[in-house]
Formats: structure tokens, sequence, C-alpha cells
């Protein structure tokens, strides 16, 4: 299946749409705001923190997102899957893969527990040094299915946060699609690699997504429920 849609990311600020019917949107992009990028980068530091020593407060709900999409106009056009959200650095992308390839084919030739302390501290490192960029999330198409098919179609997503804790956001975002060989492909499955060293060879995904950020939105349950924040 081919895309049915152009994108086009205009510097002003704009995802442009143009599907091949002819219609076109215009979506306008935003950073996400500080509450949400706050807590995720807080919260994620905390989680590596509590991988290295096993103390300390943790919240996996900043890495689950749950990406709704929308397919073909039948009975049922929208699709929801949870997905391993990340955040992407800014800038150049290579020296940074080069150097998390390296760690995690250490992993696969010594063990993954001789560098597991390595590799969760250069992940911290990331959280604490790196400068990241504020207009994006990212995640993997592990499977090449229901929502692959959809951002075929539409790549117009939105992706919910919600934690135990309460702490809950939903992003509205335009999908880029990039696919095996691409810079930002290889960052991000490295970076799901130095977590999740691959045993047996590592597997092709279809693609990696871009998600540029549309909208935020509170979820928290409370006062402010419901409320755009970006």
């Amino acid at each position: 299946m081919e895309r049915a849609y152009t994108l086009e990311l205009v510097p002003a600020g704009k995802a442009r749409i143009r599907w091949s019917a002819g219609t076109v949107v215009e979506v306008p992009l935003v950073p996400l705001p500080d509450p949400l990028w706050d807590w995720q980068v807080r919260t994620r530091i905390g989680n590596l923190n509590f991988f290295l020593t096993g103390g300390g407060e943790h919240d996996f709900a900043v890495h689950t997102g749950y990406m709704a999409t929308l397919g073909a106009p039948d009975a049922f056009p929208l699709s929801a899957a949870a997905k391993g959200i990340g955040l992407l650095p800014e800038g150049d992308l290579r020296p940074l893969t080069e150097e998390i390839e390296a760690l995690v084919a250490r992993a696969l030739a010594q063990g993954e527990k001789e560098n597991r302390e390595e590799r969760l501290r250069y992940l911290l490192r990331l959280y604490t040094e790196v400068p990241l960029d504020r207009r994006v999330l990212t995640t993997i198409e592990l499977y090449g299915k229901g929502t692959w098919r959809n951002v075929l179609r539409d790549p117009r997503c939105t992706v919910l946060f919600s934690s135990y804790r309460g702490t809950s956001y939903a992003v509205d975002g335009v999908v880029e699609i990039h696919p095996p060989g691409d810079p930002v492909y290889r960052y991000v499955v490295a970076l799901h690699d130095l977590f999740h060293p691959p045993r047996g060879g590592r597997r092709e995904f279809p693609a990696v997504y871009r998600i540029w950020v549309a909208g935020v939105w509170d979820k928290t349950p409370g006062p402010r429920a419901g409320e755009r924040l970006a």
C-alpha cells in the first residue's frame, strides 16, 4: 500500500498534507509545553535512576503512549495501539547513533549484563546533557499492521499518556515516516536496542515515526481536564 498523500513541513511551523484526491490541509505545529515536557524529562531520569539503583520514584507512563489513528471510512475507522514513545535530540543524529550502536555491539558480543550500567548511564546522559527537540515525539512501527495502514492513509494522530499517578496528557500530531536506512530510523532503532539488545539478530521494522506536535491537551482528572495547553 502506498501513501495516499504527500507531507510538506513548512519552515513557518506548519505541516501541509496534500492528498492525491486534491484535498489540502495545513496543520500549525507547536512545541511541547512546559508541564508535559518537564514531566517527560524528569520522569524518564527518575526511571533510569530506578533501574540503576533499585530505588526512587518511577513511572513508565512517560514511555507508553496510546496512539490513535484514522483509517478507511468504514464502520470503525479508528484504531488505537500502545506504543513505546521516545524523544529526539536536536541536530545531527549520526554521532550519537554511532556511539549507541557501539554500546549495543558490545552488549551483544560480551553479554548484555556486562555493560548494562554503562548503557543505562548513557541513556541518562541523553536526558541530562543532550539538547532535545521539543517539537517532536517518536516511535517505531513494529508490526506494519493497523497503525501502519492508517498512517499511510492519513498522517494525523493523537497520542495519549496516562499515568496511574493521575497525570495525563493528549498530544495531537502529524506523522512523518522514516524508512530503514534513514538517519532518524537508524537512531531510534539503535536507542531501542540500547535498552533491549536484540537476541538472534535485529529484524528490520517497516518504519520509524517522527510525530510533529500540533496540539497538547491536559487530560489529568480535575478542574483543568480538557484544557488545551498548546
